[in-house]
């Protein structure tokens, strides 16, 4: 092993307290300077030690943080190669007067649009206070599968010292949407830790959500009645997904829509199935999305094919689709839209080596059946008399 060269006249002060925060943490077998200036970025090729575990990347990350610096650790031909960058993430987390007033927002927002979904209108016989009440079972179920999702994500995120913002909840007018909402947003100021921050943050919302949805959705299916489709009227059906369609076969005894006779949803139905239409759009896995950090933290870089095979998917549905002349191509079509936007390539960890453990493996396969169960093909359907 060929000792390290270091010019102190080009790295000065900076470079050799860097150098002694790594004692005893990574075997150094060469430096190079990345950027000049008092605060040069410096690459650092060796070993680190005890990799096995976090500890000793949080360890660096610690010691680096107290320089002002942030590692970012990769493997390149079987060398760790560990960059510290002169900057660190800002842990603020925003005002939370903002989120809470776009809470407000959207929780009227959806109330009003449970209303209206539930068959009311404002006006002659109710006031608006009477109105919104109507609205009620719709918006507190939809708001607390999505509060449980967004504050999973938050509270994992928070344990990691992760720099990661409140939810900021999305209101949508009634025009535009049938919820009411476009969910909620939480902002991430920073790389994630590790592969197994990653997929710890990324898993949390979906099975938070989960949680929430699912006894919900039961609830609701059993208020909910088996009734004859309308005839000479267009309405709105929404779509199944594996897990939907048998859970309906199980509380009704039959397979539903068939034979002219379909649910007749429950608001609380309704809400919660949209509850799990919004969980499986999160675990699309590409970019940002859920499903993007929780497929990166199983395959690292290969999930970048992944992701670019799903948008060539979401486009290609969306295509059949509309030669179909079904009006939920435009559903994938924007989504492949926003998958392309949104890029395929999910940005990697601080620490991109220490791979996840055989426990969050499974539990990672399992949130991909989940996905396959919950995804809907076709999400909603207007029919026509």
């Amino acid at each position: 092993m060929e000792n390290p060269i270091v010019d102190p006249l080009a790295a000065g002060r900076t470079l050799q307290e860097l150098q002694r925060a790594l004692l005893g943490l990574m075997e150094i077998e060469s430096v190079k300077i990345l950027t000049a200036g008092p605060r040069p970025a410096v690459e650092f090729a060796g070993r680190v030690r005890d990799l096995g575990e976090d500890a000793t990347f949080d360890e660096i990350l610690q010691r680096f943080a107290a320089l002002g610096y942030t590692p970012l650790l990769s493997l390149k031909d079987n060398v760790h190669i560990l960059q510290a960058i002169p900057e660190v993430a800002d842990k603020r987390t925003g005002k939370p007067w903002v989120n809470l007033v776009l809470f407000v927002l959207t929780l009227l927002s959806v109330l009003y649009t449970g209303a209206l979904n539930a068959g009311e209108s404002p006006g002659d016989s109710l006031s608006l206070g009477e109105f919104l009440i109507r609205g009620l079972p719709f918006a507190g179920t939809l708001l607390a599968i999505l509060t449980a999702h967004e504050l999973s994500h938050y509270f994992v995120g928070r344990r990691y010292g992760s720099p990661i913002s409140l939810p900021y909840f999305i209101p949508l007018p009634t025009s535009m949407s049938i919820l009411g909402t476009m969910g909620a947003v939480i902002v991430q100021k920073g790389p994630m830790r590790s592969r197994k921050a990653l997929f710890d943050i990324g898993a949390a919302g979906p099975l938070g959500g989960l949680l929430v949805a699912l006894p919900l959705l039961v609830v609701g299916l059993c208020l909910s009645n088996v009734e004859p489709l309308p005839v000479g009227q267009s309405y709105i059906m929404e779509g199944n997904s594996l897990f939907y369609y048998a859970l309906k076969w199980v509380i009704f005894g039959r397979p539903l829509p068939a034979g002219g006779m379909d649910v007749m949803l429950h608001p609380m139905a309704f809400a919660a199935w949209a509850g799990l239409m919004v969980t499986a759009l999160n675990l699309f896995p590409v970019g940002q999305f859920d499903g993007g950090h929780i497929t990166y933290a199983l395959w690292g870089r290969k999930a970048w094919t992944v992701a670019r095979l799903f948008v060539y998917l979401m486009f290609g549905w969306g295509l059949i689709l509309s030669l179909l002349g079904n009006g939920a191509a435009w559903t994938w079509i924007i989504w492949g839209f926003l998958g392309t936007l949104m890029g395929t390539r999910h940005p990697a960890p601080l620490n991109d080596v220490t791979p996840l453990d055989k426990k969050r493996q499974v539990l990672g396969w399992i949130v991909v059946a989940l996905f396959v169960l919950l995804l809907i093909p076709i999400p909603l359907v207007i029919v026509q008399p």
